[in-house]
């Protein structure tokens, strides 16, 4: 199975297989934001899309695989990497604010750069907080750790904060990657994985949503990773009950599907938040109005356009990165299977 070491890469095999992307905009530093068509003409057209974090490389593995294998008179959309900055690295992104990459290999190296180079707006043990050009740079994760519109965040309001990925793994090593946050105009800390509902959006989810408006997809794939080793995914509630009908055939069928290829489940009872309803052994519903924080690319294509669903495979899965991807193929593949049922 193939593996991306940077966003570079991946243009560059995009490249080497002759395929033609479309260029959908262009992140802060420039780099092309990328969708790439497969399958036929038939519609509805089948939106798949990966790595809104940058460390699930996984999901953008299985992306790529399924760009390159899948059979469907459907027409495919694939957005194969939404945060390409990310992708490129912790070091990459923290350049963009030097005049030079750093050499990075810890976190403890990260934090002298920020207090060598960068204005430190919050620090407390060894989380630090600074503003270094256009950016924040963190050396840890932030997501809930902060009021909304604490005081000491205005001067990010509106913009980045990265930090460096902590995780061992195919190319998930220490500051391999960086994990990119977005603070709202008001002061919240959000993922980029959010803002598909809202006026004010980063590029990214803009990109997104403008897609999804122009090729009304009937059914949405995001593929992502959790830190277990099991596999699971989350299905949304639907609009009208012949979308809530095939939500669940295509949900029943997947995880079957899965459970019979030998692949581990998550446990039986496993609930990633309090805003998912359990359903049963890897299935489980997500109540986008619950958890609050905007809608992300599945809340929203259940909200506007049909069937959607986010797949999680286990970054400790037993079969390393192989098995991960093959397994987000498998269950992608099973979902469009019902789904060209469906429109026959």
């Amino acid at each position: 199975m193939q593996i991306f070491d940077s966003y570079a890469h991946l243009l560059q095999w995009v490249e080497q297989k002759g395929h033609s992307p479309e260029v959908l905009g262009y992140a802060p530093d420039g780099s092309p934001l990328i969708c790439l068509r497969t399958g036929g003409d038939k519609t509805p057209a089948i939106f798949i899309s990966a790595g809104s974090h940058s460390t699930e490389q996984a999901g953008v593995g299985a992306a790529m695989g399924l760009l390159e294998s899948l059979d469907t008179e459907h027409q495919v959309y694939v957005f194969p990497s939404r945060d390409p900055m990310g992708m490129n690295g912790y070091a990459y992104v923290l350049g963009l604010s030097l005049d030079e990459v750093p050499e990075l290999n810890s976190a403890a190296d990260v934090q002298d750069v920020l207090k060598a180079r960068g204005e430190v707006l919050y620090e407390e043990g060894e989380t630090v907080l600074a503003l270094v050009g256009e950016y924040g740079y963190s050396t840890r994760g932030l997501l809930g750790k902060f009021e909304v519109g604490a005081e000491f965040l205005e001067p990010l309001f509106g913009r980045r904060i990265f930090f460096p990925s902590g995780d061992e793994g195919e190319g998930t090593a220490p500051c391999q990657r960086a994990y990119s946050l977005i603070v709202t105009p008001g002061g919240e800390v959000l993922h980029i994985n959010r803002f598909h509902d809202t006026a004010w959006a980063p590029v990214e989810p803009r990109c997104t949503r403008n897609l999804m408006a122009r090729i009304n997809p009937g059914l949405t794939l995001d593929l992502h990773e959790y830190g277990g080793d099991g596999f699971w995914f989350s299905a949304r509630h639907q609009q009208t009950e012949e979308d809530e009908s095939w939500e669940k055939r295509m949900a029943d069928t997947m995880i079957r599907a899965v459970a019979d290829s030998g692949v581990e489940l998550a446990p039986l009872g496993y609930m990633p938040g309090p805003f998912f309803e359990v359903q049963e052994r890897g299935v489980v519903w997500l109540i986008a109005q619950q958890r609050g924080e905007g809608l992300n690319l599945a809340d929203y294509g259940a909200r506007h356009y049909g069937p959607a669903f986010t797949i999680e495979t286990g970054m400790k899965m037993a079969g390393g990165y192989d098995e991960r991807v093959s397994t987000s193929m498998l269950a992608s593949r099973t979902a469009i299977s019902v789904f060209e049922e469906r429109w026959r």
